[in-house]
């Protein structure tokens, strides 16, 4: 996931799609978050070893790549409130 794109070759099509899409990141998220707390809760117990630490922190990396994706949503949505966007870009 290391490459994500900031294009799809199957954009959401339909506003129904975008909302499937963003219920099923959302459920997804939550179960990454319950996952990423129970790896470092592991590793306070001295449950991890140096390649899973390893692939903790890649994963990490991961994450920020699919906020940057999600961050620039409001500068592609050609609906979007301008001010939203044009706030959005300055916070980028």
């Amino acid at each position: 996931m290391s490459s994500l794109a900031a294009t799809h070759p199957d954009p959401c099509g339909a506003h129904c799609e975008t909302a499937d899409a963003l219920r099923t990141l959302r459920n997804l998220l939550e179960a990454a978050a319950n996952e990423a707390a129970r790896i470092r809760a592991g590793a306070a117990l001295g449950n991890a070893d140096r390649f899973q630490v390893n692939e903790a922190v890649d994963l990490g990396r991961d994450a920020l790549a699919l906020a940057a994706i999600l961050g620039a949503v409001p500068a592609a949505a050609t609906d979007a409130d301008p001010s939203f966007t044009a706030d959005s870009r300055e916070a980028a």
